[in-house]
């Protein structure tokens, strides 16, 4: 049981702040025809303010996760897994039934900067790639039978 609540509070984690970094996306006006967008999506994400702001966003939302009662959440992890569940006691948290998720906020916070920063050079060298990757891809569709 553990196991899935401990999955689904880190799901909850990381898809809570997933609308605001896809507007972030959606305003680096990404331009797949010269990689301009991953320019600036490597700025962004290798930028030591940006970075130290989001672990923190990050660390204060699964703060607040660990101490979210539980026990309505049980039901639905039941159901997504297709398992009987323990009953929870009410007022139960996953940090009270898991006090060694304690320690997830702070290695968020200490890891989430790494993290972005190679994801940073991820982009960089996506963008120094795109021209070949194009090519490869024009390639392969060249050596692909035609379909009628």
């Amino acid at each position: 049981m553990r196991r899935h609540l401990l999955a689904a509070a880190t799901l909850a984690a990381f898809a809570a702040p997933v609308p605001a970094l896809a507007q972030d996306a959606d305003e680096a006006a990404f331009d797949e025809r010269d990689g301009a967008g991953l320019t600036e999506m490597a700025d962004t994400l290798s930028d030591p303010e940006r970075q130290r702001e989001l672990a923190m966003m990050l660390r204060a939302m699964s703060e607040v996760l660990l101490d979210l009662p539980i026990a309505p959440l049980t039901d639905a992890v039941a159901e997504i897994a297709g398992e009987e569940m323990p009953r929870v006691v009410d007022g139960a948290t996953l940090r009270s039934i898991a006090p060694e998720a304690s320690r997830v906020p702070e290695e968020i916070e200490k890891n989430l900067p790494r993290a972005m920063e190679a994801a940073g050079t991820l982009a960089e060298t996506m963008e120094v790639m795109l021209p070949q990757l194009r090519a490869m891809a024009e390639r392969f569709s060249d050596t692909l039978p035609q379909r009628d």
